[in-house]
């Protein structure tokens, strides 16, 4: 008997994170509580039950940035029958992220060519930013534009 949860070391805030559990061996189906607590107090939790493996999705309030403990409960309750267990680690928070893509029209470019260049970005599930980026371009010639 054992369990396993994999949960990534980075949350992004205001995203809603998956967890995964698996309880190897299990009988019967294991309820599992899912917390993340910032300073001492709960900011997020969720739970299911798991007979195998499952997926526990956890709404990262917006806002949070920092260290945090993610505790996770097999069975909390002694009431419950089937595999009971306790463990906890720090995990990071980070603002909502975006990732920005740049494309060139060449691979390879010859002295006094033009670049041209576009730029995508977008969120942490790839949907396009609706916001305004500032750009500055800097050649190896310390040359902006």
């Amino acid at each position: 008997r054992g369990y396993l949860i994999a949960a990534p070391s980075v949350f992004r805030a205001g995203v809603e994170e998956a967890i995964s559990v698996t309880i190897f061996n299990s009988a019967k189906e294991t309820t599992v509580q899912i917390q993340l607590v910032v300073k001492g107090e709960t900011v997020s939790q969720s739970h299911g039950t798991v007979l195998d493996k499952g997926t526990i999705k956890l709404k990262v309030p917006s806002g949070l940035r920092g260290q945090a403990h993610l505790k996770v409960w097999g069975n909390r309750h002694l009431a419950e029958e089937g595999y009971i267990f306790h463990n906890y680690t720090t995990v990071t928070i980070d603002s909502k992220g975006s990732s920005v893509f740049i494309q060139t029209d060449k691979p390879v470019y010859k002295p006094k060519q033009k670049v041209l260049i576009n730029l995508f970005m977008v969120t942490s599930d790839l949907r396009p930013v609706n916001d305004r980026v500032k750009e500055t371009l800097l050649s190896q010639c310390k040359i902006c534009w």
